[in-house]
């Protein structure tokens, strides 16, 4: 078996010091994950139709969906490789407009398809046979993800949803390649590329590449994640160990930019605890103080990882649900939170006597902005106090 010649190993040393200074060249998880896929399939990279990344989250629970680079179908495919052909660009040059690509909304369609794709860390893959037939996706991603190492098929087809979901037209994936993203044999991520327009056959020179580009992806997110986590550590909030306005403000952009690119919309819960100056009052600036600690930690335990909690200030805080939740989960989520601080004695005070007021909204991807969303969730928990408060009042529909 014969080794790579000397023109793919100068062409794979190329695509990785190009994808290397791109990457130098910003800390944002989001335009790494860009440029590690569009390594792998721009002609001048590795040059595969599609490539998917999933992403395993912080607690190390699960691998989810969280970026695709590629066409959604075969005519788009075609559309995409002319007009790529006609203006000559290269890598160099794509990765160079990434603010203006990820705008752009026929880039986002590939990674709305792919969106909801959720597979448990702890999941056991089941076996697979070389010539399998419409096999879910997240076998696949499961077992790279279990053995830790990489595979290619030619002949083995997957499916994304599974078979037995009845919601929408399925994702095909053929002539594949997964790969693991490991540091220090933690899992990172798993990325899986496919040549589903072409099929063109994935080799052995293919999968070395990829697993470099692997590698060098592993190192980035990590490297991402702990500058991520350091500012955040310079936004909490000294009393209560939430974020702070500032971070919640700037924090608040960054989703939204997000939340257009993925099509998604977005909600904002803004609370505030009920005649909290009467409870200073009465029982001193110490008892306010806690149940301000409290309420922060029991909102902090009752939402999901990825939403945002904030005190943006005084007894005022802001809860941003970042997963694309709608306004009836929303409602539901403001509700649950306002029955549970009401039950919970917050501040070492009897059941019932501190609690708060919340206001809900929502917005739909083409209409999210910062002030509209804010100024909605403020107006709508100025109702709720007027109404008599320990109520939640979610915005009208815009």
């Amino acid at each position: 078996m014969t080794g790579p010649s000397t023109e793919q190993l100068l062409k794979e040393l190329g695509l990785q010091l190009t994808v290397t200074r791109a990457m130098l060249g910003t800390l944002e998880l989001d335009q790494i994950l860009f440029i590690i896929l569009s390594g792998i399939t721009h002609g001048d990279g590795l040059g595969f139709n599609r490539a998917f990344l999933f992403l395993a989250d912080e607690e190390g629970r699960e691998l989810r969906a969280s970026t695709a680079v590629g066409p959604a179908d075969e005519a788009e495919a075609h559309r995409i490789w002319e007009a790529m052909k006609a203006q000559a660009l290269d890598l160099h040059s794509l990765l160079g407009r990434y603010e203006a690509t990820a705008r752009e909304p026929q880039t986002r369609l590939l990674t709305q398809k792919i969106s909801g794709c959720v597979v448990p860390l702890t999941a056991q893959p089941p076996p697979l046979g070389d010539n399998e037939q419409d096999v879910p996706v997240q076998a696949l991603i499961a077992r790279c993800a279990a053995t830790r190492a990489p595979f290619h098929s030619s002949s083995l087809r997957a499916m994304y949803p599974p078979l037995d979901d009845t919601g929408g037209e399925p994702l095909e994936f053929d002539h594949l390649a997964v790969v693991p993203l490991l540091l220090n044999d933690t899992v990172l991520g798993v990325i899986l590329a496919d040549n589903v327009f072409t099929d063109r056959v994935v080799d052995t020179q293919d999968m070395r590449a990829l697993n470099m580009l692997a590698n060098l992806a592993a190192i980035s997110i990590e490297k991402a994640r702990l500058h991520a986590r350091l500012k955040e550590m310079a936004a909490l909030d000294g009393l209560t160990g939430v974020f702070n306005r500032r971070h919640y403000e700037m924090r608040l952009d960054q989703e939204i930019g997000r939340a257009k690119r993925n099509g998604r919309g977005m909600s904002l819960l803004m609370l505030d605890v009920d005649h909290f100056k009467q409870c200073n009052d009465s029982h001193g600036h110490e008892c306010g103080d806690k149940v301000l600690k409290d309420l922060a930690g029991l909102l902090r335990q009752r939402v999901r990882a990825e939403d945002l909690v904030a005190r943006y200030g005084g007894e005022e805080f802001v809860v941003l649900l970042t997963g694309g939740a709608s306004a009836d989960e929303a409602s539901k989520v403001a509700e649950k939170l306002r029955a549970e601080v009401a039950g919970a004695g917050l501040g070492g005070r009897p059941k019932g006597e501190i609690t708060v007021s919340i206001g809900v909204a929502c917005l739909p991807s083409e209409q999210l902005e910062h002030a509209a969303l804010f100024n909605r969730a403020d107006q709508a928990l100025y109702q709720a106090k007027q109404q008599g408060r320990n109520r939640v009042v979610m915005a009208p529909n815009p």
